[in-house]
């Protein structure tokens, strides 16, 4: 019975969503408010099971002598709480400012040695078939650096106005650059179509098999 009542529920919540094909209509925006509300509260729980309460409430009931550091997370996140009222919202600023300053940190140093250095790296290829391991993938690296380099002549906007043999080049490294971005974003959208589109299958074949019977 509690299979059935869940395939109930899932059907109808689908259908639900789906009804704003039509129009904005109060059944799409209560399946929205449920999924909201229920994505908040189970991150919450997981927040508390396996954050604050492990690793902040545990060690300050274990040992609050040893253990007093934690004390300063626990009083920055109770500032953080002040948001919620106008009269006490001064007292979050120093929280907030903590966790802009840390995000930043973390962002920036992860765009670098995670994204930017490797990208950097992995540019540095071999067009020469005896070095580059084959003909074949001699091909692909040079597909790779003619692409780079167009879309970094792309981006360069301190070309003077004066005309040139330098600025013509750039103009057409800009001109293939932009080709490969407009073939790259095609090819990520219609990735996107097809993901999106293999969703629907799968809730249509949800509806027809599982809620209805009516497939196998």
């Amino acid at each position: 019975m509690s299979e059935v009542f869940a395939v109930w529920v899932a059907a109808i919540l689908t259908l639900m969503v789906y009804s704003y094909l039509f129009a904005d209509n109060p059944l799409y925006r209560i399946a929205e408010h449920l999924f909201v509300g229920s994505s908040v509260g189970y991150a919450a729980v997981i927040i508390v099971h396996t954050i604050l309460r492990p690793r902040l409430f545990e060690p300050l009931q274990r040992d609050l002598t040893s253990n007093w550091p934690y004390l300063i997370p626990l009083l920055l996140g109770l500032l953080l709480l002040t948001k919620a009222h106008s009269s006490l919202a001064w007292l979050g600023n120093t929280s907030l400012g903590f966790l802009f300053g840390v995000g930043a940190a973390l962002a920036i140093g992860g765009a670098l040695l995670g994204s930017l250095l490797p990208q950097i790296q992995a540019s540095w290829v071999s067009v020469s078939p005896v070095t580059a391991g084959g003909s074949r993938a001699a091909v692909d690296n040079l597909f790779l650096a003619v692409g780079t380099i167009g879309t970094l002549a792309y981006f360069y906007f301190t070309m003077g106005v004066s005309k040139g043999p330098s600025r013509a080049f750039i103009r057409i490294w800009a001109a293939v650059g932009k080709w490969v971005m407009l073939i790259t974003f095609g090819a990520i959208f219609g990735n996107r179509i097809m993901a999106y589109v293999s969703l629907l299958i799968e809730r249509v074949h949800f509806l027809l098999g599982d809620w209805l019977g009516l497939i196998g």
